[in-house]
């Protein structure tokens, strides 16, 4: 079953930049704590960056997820962006075209989305379902943040009429009316936002 949402924190992301650092066991959770507070100094936009990257790139072969950190990161970096939903749209945008790139490498190299590769708990699966469910899980997650901003837009004396219907109460014929006049006069804003 998929988490329905992916917390990661500095330490997850220190680690992850520490991986590659030929160093032992003590040391690498120095150098993991020293990159901590040097993420923790970044600004909001610049951490943001980082989570997006992290988050993508760990939806790639193992062997391609430093490359892709790398490159996530800087595009997000120069977009400077504080918004998490334009972060994430930007980086799986950027995720994506990795895959169509790589898939036609992999194709043309011989491979193919048959292959077995480890997925972030290291269990093999074959790439093509990794893809598909990590594809799926982005889609909520995308969907769950255009959810969040359309209720955000609607009006406060609208929110709990919807609120009752959401969780299966009727409306009384007041409600009725005043959500039937609010989508009649108002309701095609929602379209827009």
């Amino acid at each position: 079953m998929r988490k329905a949402k992916i917390e990661v924190n500095n330490r997850d992301i220190a680690k992850m930049l520490c991986k590659a650092m030929p160093i032992e066991a003590e040391d690498f959770r120095a150098k993991v704590e020293a990159y901590m507070l040097v993420i923790k100094k970044l600004k909001p936009a610049q951490r943001l960056a980082m989570k997006a990257a992290y988050i993508f790139s760990s939806k790639v072969p193992r062997e391609e997820r430093e490359d892709m950190f790398q490159e996530l990161a800087l595009a997000l970096l120069r977009k400077d962006t504080n918004e998490e939903k334009l972060a994430y749209s930007i980086a799986r945008m950027d995720w994506v075209d990795w895959w169509r790139k790589y898939k036609v490498r992999s194709q043309y190299n011989g491979g193919s989305l048959n292959a077995e590769v480890k997925d972030n708990d290291g269990n093999a699966v074959e790439l093509g379902e990794l893809l598909v469910g990590e594809v799926e899980f982005e889609a909520k997650i995308v969907g769950e943040l255009d959810g969040q901003k359309l209720w955000q837009s609607l009006p406060a004396k609208i929110k709990p009429i919807i609120q009752r219907r959401l969780i299966g109460k009727g409306l009384c014929d007041r409600d009725r009316q005043v959500l039937s006049r609010w989508i009649r006069k108002e309701g095609y804003q929602l379209l827009l936002a």
